[in-house]
């Protein structure tokens, strides 16, 4: 009896101590997030600077225990090589065959617009912070999110900025490739400096394998235009710089939608880049304060020191994408494994979420895009980019108007 006894205890004892091994493996499962970034082809560039950010939050949650203090988290990377079509097909094999827990998106409209419609239909919550394209919140999406604001609207700060320098600029002529985002930011900039009070003298896209920018300049420059405005991406940012000097075009000022906040431009023109104005979505000293990486200048110190360099506005946005998906599996209690049921629950309470975060207030509007931000433009002044607007935020006071060529 003594003996059965013992034994009903040892089995008893190897029972609790497998449960509690078994609790102790769950309490550990990762988290597994996928994550397609073009490391390669068109935005390559862009596309590391994206995964990059990613790891760091990464990085911060899984110092800090994981999500919820209990669930490391893992990201898994697949290259979408700049092209829609991939990007789909790596969604649905990340979603089908590999059984990521999350999503987080891509970079480029194409690329995110293909990659979120695969999400849509298998009911899985896609967020990004690298896309703007007003034709992604069109479709009435309830698994999409973006933290980057609409592109139309994302360009405004690029040209109120204009309304507060002394001698008030009077006409504008606008540029862009043609590729969707940048079109929609030459309707932007069209929007706003009409609004704004500035005359457009002269409005043109160009293909974006356009080789011969000095062309296409010179018709602006002979209009004699006091603001410059280009709807753009890092490469044509960059070409359209070394071509104006080429041809000595001096307007008063020239702003770009996107590309002046990566560290390439800065790099690739060195002097050149300075006094050149861009759009932006975010900046250091904007008086944000959330839960995962403190304040704005937290967040801003923190990617410095491990990264070595600044987070452009695409960064922090995807940092910001990252973390409210976080917090709303949190608050959910979610716990990796989760089904069907869980993602519709989590898609639910991402469109009901309030968020503060070191990127600003996060609140999703029904299509899926963040609402309202306020207007932000940048400036790269001695090498360095610094906020100029709005007034009250400010570093520095805009440098305008820019010095001619030859006078550098």
């Amino acid at each position: 009896m003594i003996l059965r006894r013992a034994g009903i205890v040892l089995i008893a004892l190897s029972l609790v101590l497998g449960l509690g091994a078994q609790t102790t493996c769950l309490a550990a499962r990762a988290f597994v997030i996928g994550c397609t970034v073009p490391l390669t082809g068109q935005f390559g560039k862009v596309g590391q600077l994206l995964k990059e950010s990613y790891g760091l939050w990464a990085e911060k949650v899984n110092d800090n225990g994981g999500i919820a203090g209990q669930n490391p988290v893992r990201l898994v990377f697949r290259d979408d090589q700049s092209s829609p079509k991939v990007s789909a097909m790596l969604v649905e094999r990340l979603i089908t065959q590999d059984k990521v827990d999350l999503l987080l998106g891509s970079y480029g409209s194409a690329q995110v617009m293909a990659a979120a419609a695969v999400a849509e239909r298998h009911k899985v919550p896609y967020l990004s912070g690298g896309a703007s394209a007003d034709r992604l919140y069109q479709r009435h999406y309830k698994y999409f999110f973006g933290t980057l604001g609409k592109a139309t609207e994302a360009v405004r700060g690029a040209v109120e900025v204009f309304t507060t320098v002394s001698p008030k600029p009077k006409t504008v002529a606008i540029l862009g490739s043609n590729l969707p985002f940048a079109k929609l930011a030459c309707q932007g900039f069209k929007k706003y400096a009409e609004k704004s009070g500035f005359k457009i003298i002269h409005y043109e896209l160009f293909p974006v394998q356009l080789k011969d920018y000095d062309t296409i300049l010179l018709k602006a420059k002979a209009k004699r235009p006091d603001l410059l405005l280009v709807g753009s991406r890092l490469e044509v940012a960059v070409r359209m710089v070394e071509a104006m000097q080429a041809i000595d075009f001096n307007p008063k000022a020239v702003a770009f939608s996107d590309g002046p906040l990566s560290p390439a431009f800065r790099q690739g023109l060195r002097a050149k880049a300075d006094y050149v104005f861009t759009a932006g979505e975010w900046a250091p000293n904007l008086p944000f304060v959330g839960s995962v990486f403190g304040s704005a200048r937290e967040f801003n110190d923190t990617f410095q020191k491990r990264l070595g360099r600044a987070p452009g506005s695409v960064e922090a946005a995807s940092v910001a994408a990252a973390v409210a998906q976080q917090k709303a599996v949190e608050a959910l209690g979610l716990r990796p494994g989760f089904g069907p049921a869980a993602r519709i629950r989590l898609a639910e309470k991402l469109h009901r979420m309030e968020l503060t975060t070191f990127y600003g207030p996060v609140r999703f509007d029904a299509d899926g895009a963040i609402q309202k931000r306020p207007p932000v433009a940048m400036q790269v002044q001695k090498g360095r980019i610094v906020n100029v607007y709005p007034e009250d935020w400010a570093e520095k006071k805009p440098l305008y108007p820019m010095p001619a060529w030859k006078d550098r």
